[in-house]
């Protein structure tokens, strides 16, 4: 795989940004996007323990563990968020991980401690994600589904964070129905996919403070280094066909794969385990074949 590193940017004016990086679905990592914030140096583990340490939590294991083809990742157990940010502040090595977890709804007063730093517009405010994993941990290759862009700022540890633009999905044995790939970038095995030697995006580690934009559409793979956790801003992608064929992604074609899963559930799983390889090999041997007549 040809991997090059994030343009790292301090200060940058919002047209400048909009320019470069949004326009262009380009990914920047920002040093001072959370510069202001009083959570950077507020939210340490001794301080969400006090917070919301007495609250119950849903914490998913490994996804090659779960349904490899099916979007959903049920919970594998249950505990106290102070017990886990321990095994988190200790670099307990597990597969364990929360996402998608709006832990402002249960202590409304954590959205003081950051703000919507004004560098585009369109912000989903009732949309703050925080995401938590052990040290070991990685979630799989994706893109998400709604089309946001994402502004993810680190605290804790280290992540590493491979990304891929949408012109690379021919090579990313992305399965049908999904916004998933079926190859595992944690450990890569090229025999079974050997088209992900010819991706081409971008990696980088990011570190507390820091946060990363990820444009609407970017491929993404997360690795915890480090036991650590971000939050997640999200934006409207720009442009209307953006918006459109985000709600279609959630609302059409996700409910189509649920609802086929549900009756089909073997069988659909193989056909887009099948499908997400032949159609990727099947480039690879066109592209071979193209090289060969020229």
């Amino acid at each position: 795989m040809d991997l090059q590193p994030v343009e790292v940017v301090d200060d940058i004016h919002p047209e400048e940004f909009y320019q470069r990086f949004v326009k262009t679905r380009t990914p920047v990592k920002l040093l001072n996007y959370a510069k202001n914030w009083p959570a950077v140096e507020k939210w340490t583990y001794d301080y969400l323990r006090k917070v919301a340490g007495h609250h119950k939590v849903k914490l998913h294991g490994a996804w090659q563990d779960n349904e490899p083809t099916k979007i959903e990742m049920p919970p594998v157990k249950e505990v106290p968020f102070s017990e886990y940010l321990d095994m988190l502040e200790n670099d307990v090595k597990s597969d364990l991980r929360i996402f998608l977890f709006n832990l402002f709804k249960l202590e409304p007063q954590l959205l003081k401690d950051f703000s919507y730093t004004p560098i585009m517009d369109g912000y989903l405010k009732d949309y703050p994600y925080m995401f938590f994993g052990c040290a070991g941990s990685d979630v799989r290759l994706h893109y998400d589904i709604d089309l946001s862009n994402v502004f993810i700022t680190q605290f804790g540890g280290t992540k590493r964070v491979k990304l891929f633009d949408q012109e690379q999905t021919k090579y990313l044995y992305k399965m049908p129905f999904t916004t998933h790939s079926a190859a595992d970038l944690h450990t890569i095995d090229y025999e079974k996919y050997p088209a992900l030697k010819l991706a081409k995006g971008y990696e980088t580690d990011l570190v507390p403070g820091e946060t990363l934009f990820m444009p609407s559409g970017i491929w993404h793979h997360m690795t915890y280094l480090d036991g650590s956790f971000s939050l997640s801003l999200r934006t409207l992608n720009p442009s209307r066909m953006g918006k459109l064929q985000g709600a279609y992604n959630v609302f059409v074609i996700r409910k189509l794969d649920e609802f086929i899963n549900k009756f089909y559930k073997n069988t659909w799983s193989d056909y887009k385990l099948k499908s997400a390889i032949e159609n990727t090999n099947q480039i690879l041997q066109e592209q071979e074949e193209d090289r060969v007549l020229k």
